[in-house]
């Protein structure tokens, strides 16, 4: 394991099921603190921000570019500065940099982190392209995996994107066994979450993300809290591990489609494979004509004919870049993103297809295990699932049908429903 300095005692993660408060939690938290306390709240989507900002009532500011050619970067610098309340998206906090991590530890800021970032990406650069710079002595890797940057000459050309980021701290290598360059990764820079005074996460199923392993690779000490409801207030609680949580009710709430005796056609056989539907067999399946008219087809079979719902309380999703291919009639305008978390927007959906199969990305589960980090690919593909389940109008205690067709994916939920995982 990677050796850094512990960040103890300061890393909350509240880790309850999505619905349970904590958001709820987290604005009455902000409203009640004391003045002197300063809040970086981060949240996946844009269209949240307005929601805090007008919740908290707490004078919070959101980063702005101006016409004067001021950046978002900038302005959240000068806020920083001068001690203001924040409120942005994680797209602009993963860029945060050196500068605005020396304010952070001088200002005392507390940060709510709206649900489990990326923090490790695979660049885009080949393993031929890696072997170029390693074996012309461009780059070294430490004993860590970090990058080193070595031709201080080198002023611009293709491999700038790899120059900056290894001048920046955030990029590592992962060698093979033979101590041959294999892929490059962006880092999140882990002093970030040791520049302030306390950090909450709020999210469920933290043992399954990546998030977690990134934490127990760089040494971040964390801990784990529940919310309950208390006199009608949200209030943080001792951990209830998921495994000891009631889900009855939800066992009740989510119908999972599978084919009856009168069914022509078993629509849950095209994901019988334990790999079906995930990327790798989206691309195969995604080449044939007839494959793809067949998996249109029992989608809109679902929805049409199986729930007998009109495409308004349909919620559909696969992996981005096979969004187009398969998409079923009416349901262009009801795509929801495959990893779409922390959003009510979808809360009226009755009718939820998945047509995905979800897994780690194999490099960088190799990675974390070379360091001794093991990352649970089933508990990741259920947290993701019930995220994007979440968004649905189960969050509101309502019943929805469910069309699951890979039997991975869907054979997680059951276990999960009835308390085995």
């Amino acid at each position: 394991m990677i050796c850094k300095k512990t960040i103890k005692n300061k890393v909350n993660v509240i880790d309850s099921l999505m619905g349970t408060g904590k958001t709820s939690w987290s604005i009455e938290y902000m409203k009640n603190a004391p003045r002197y306390k300063k809040f970086l709240y981060i949240t996946p989507y844009k269209n949240e921000i307005e929601r805090v900002i007008t919740s908290v009532n707490c004078d919070f500011k959101q980063p702005q570019s101006d016409y004067k050619g001021e950046t978002k970067l900038e302005d959240i610098k000068r806020l920083i500065g001068n001690g203001k309340n924040i409120v942005s998206t994680h797209s602009l906090f993963k860029r945060l940099d050196s500068e605005i991590i020396e304010l952070l530890e001088m200002e005392n800021y507390t940060l709510i982190l709206d649900e489990v970032m990326n923090v490790i990406e695979q660049v885009d650069v080949s393993k031929d392209d890696l072997k170029i710079l390693y074996e012309n002595e461009v780059i070294e890797v430490d004993n860590k995996g970090f990058v080193k940057w070595k031709k201080s000459d080198y002023k611009e050309g293709y491999f700038e994107k790899i120059r900056n980021l290894a001048y920046s701290g955030n990029l590592m290598i992962y060698e093979d066994n033979e101590k041959k360059p294999t892929a490059a990764y962006w880092v999140f820079p882990v002093e970030v979450f040791q520049s302030f005074k306390e950090v909450y996460i709020l999210t469920y199923l933290f043992d399954g993300q990546i998030q977690r392993a990134y934490f127990d690779l760089f040494g971040v000490e964390y801990n784990y809290n529940s919310i309950v409801v208390q006199d009608g207030k949200y209030r943080l609680a001792s951990y209830v591990p998921y495994n000891k949580e009631n889900r009855s009710h939800l066992k009740n709430l989510i119908n999972i489609y599978y084919p009856s005796p009168k069914d022509k056609n078993d629509m849950n056989k095209i994901g019988q494979k334990p790999s079906s539907l995930s990327v790798s067999d989206l691309k195969k399946k995604t080449l044939n004509t007839e494959t793809k008219r067949v998996i249109r087809n029992y989608a809109y079979n679902f929805y049409r004919h199986k729930c007998n719902v009109s495409t308004e309380e349909v919620m559909w999703t696969t992996f981005q870049e096979f969004k187009d291919k398969i998409t079923s009639p009416g349901l262009k305008d009801h795509f929801v993103s495959v990893n779409a978390r922390a959003t009510n927007d979808y809360q009226n959906k009755s009718t939820c297809i998945y047509l995905a199969n979800r897994y780690t990305n194999p490099v960088i589960k190799n990675f974390f295990s070379k360091h001794d980090v093991a990352i649970d690919v089933n508990l990741f593909a259920l947290s993701e699932l019930l995220q994007w389940l979440f968004r649905s109008r189960i969050r509101t205690e309502q019943c929805i049908n469910v069309y699951i067709p890979s039997m991975r994916m869907r054979t997680l939920l059951e276990q999960y429903l009835n308390n085995k995982i």
